[in-house]
């Protein structure tokens, strides 16, 4: 059983896994999936909103649309945005951006890097569908130089954090949050 919207492009959105579902395909996005990508970030904005309501939101469709054109367009050197689709399905999308070096009087080290986020439609984990496109992207990356890839990723997302340690990615910076009031 699924739930699916379509889009002008044909393709759908469905939030359950369907029957026999198995091959994840990864390709690039393009103007045309615009739609379902907006419907894939509003299931993983509703996600994070229910999971975490005091740092995430559900934002208006027009201001994702305005975003993920955004994110489309710059894809190419810096940057890349793909989708993972089971057959004409769209169910995961992942972006990649090499970020700017630290400046020379920063100690940091200057090591090439990029920061990446993963979305898999609501229904469709456990189907090798975020590690598909994690992979996808280290290797966007690699080809790009990049030597070290982080994320953000949200203490109560459980799930997604045993994803990421399970294909190798460590702890190693901590934010911290501070509410402030206006006096």
């Amino acid at each position: 059983m699924s739930t699916s919207r379509g889009d002008c492009s044909g393709r759908r959105l469905t939030t359950r896994s369907e029957p026999g579902a198995s091959t994840v395909a990864i390709r690039p996005v393009t103007l045309a999936d615009l739609d379902v990508l907006i419907d894939v970030y509003l299931d993983t904005a509703r996600h994070h909103a229910a999971i975490d309501p005091d740092v995430f939101h559900v934002p208006d469709r027009d201001a994702i649309a305005v975003r993920l054109r955004r994110r489309i367009d710059g894809r190419g050197e810096t940057g890349e945005y793909v989708a993972a689709m089971i057959g004409d399905v769209m169910v995961g999308s992942a972006s990649v951006d090499i970020a700017d070096p630290p400046s020379p009087g920063n100690m940091a080290r200057a090591v090439p890097t990029a920061e990446f986020g993963v979305s898999v439609v609501e229904g469709w984990g456990g189907h090798g569908i975020g590690k598909a496109l994690i992979e996808h992207l280290e290797r966007w990356a690699t080809d790009h130089g990049i030597e070290r890839m982080i994320l953000t990723v949200s203490e109560a997302n459980e799930g997604a954090i045993r994803l990421y340690h399970a294909l190798g990615y460590r702890d190693f910076d901590r934010m911290m949050l501070k509410p402030l009031t206006r006096p």
